[in-house]
């Protein structure tokens, strides 16, 4: 009788790419395997954790339960997907969601990536519920992407999307990393900070969203 197979604890989404091997003779194997399908494109992967103002973790696996006299309902942390806040100082609250983004930009710009569209790639987005993020991407053997990551609101009302500013989310400088083709690229693990939120100390939820206003860091949304 064949043995009983015991559950993988969160498995990543599927994918036709292979990790980058260890040995040499591995990764020989897994790079023809892999360019029999897939000769000009790599996957990068990245994973991400969000802590408030005061550097408590509130997601993927907040620590709000076990902190005493946090009046946070730790439940609403689940998924960046339930907040509401106002872009300006008189306007409505308006329903939103919190994504990670991802910025491929050539390196060593002049400018700004985030300013100067000729130095960027491609930008990526992943959902409001994911603390990882999976995608395939041109290989660059020769000269490496810099990755550039932020956390942008999306407001439900409009769909209108805004790269969040240091008044309100602080995110790591970019990495420079080369992408082969067939393998994955691991960009390890990206602290965002919400600097627009104390978990402990809020106000009270509006609409059954957590309140976290935008007001000087959201202008394309304004």
């Amino acid at each position: 009788m064949p043995r009983p197979t015991a559950p993988a604890l969160a498995p990543a989404p599927a994918s036709r790419l292979r990790r980058r091997p260890r040995s040499a003779a591995g990764a020989t194997f897994a790079l023809a395997a892999a360019l029999a399908c897939v000769r000009d494109q790599g996957e990068v992967e990245l994973n991400w954790i969000v802590v408030d103002a005061a550097g408590r973790s509130v997601f993927p696996a907040g620590e709000l339960k076990k902190i005493d006299e946090c009046n946070a309902d730790a439940d609403r942390f689940d998924d960046l997907c339930g907040f509401i806040g106002r872009t300006t100082p008189d306007g409505p609250r308006r329903p939103y969601s919190l994504h990670a983004q991802l910025r491929l930009c050539e390196p060593d710009c002049p400018q700004a990536c985030s300013e100067d569209e000729s130095c960027r790639i491609d930008t990526l987005q992943y959902g409001c519920a994911a603390a990882r993020g999976f995608s395939i991407v041109a290989a660059r053997e020769e000269e490496p992407y810099d990755f550039e990551v932020g956390v942008v609101a999306r407001f439900d009302d409009d769909q209108c999307v805004c790269e969040l500013g240091p008044a309100c989310a602080l995110a790591p400088g970019p990495r420079t990393r080369k992408v082969e083709p067939g393998l994955l690229t691991d960009l390890q693990v990206y602290q965002f900070v919400l600097t627009g939120l104390d978990a402990c100390v809020q106000p009270a939820p509006e609409q059954g969203r957590t309140v976290m206003d935008l007001v000087g860091c959201c202008d394309a949304c304004s």
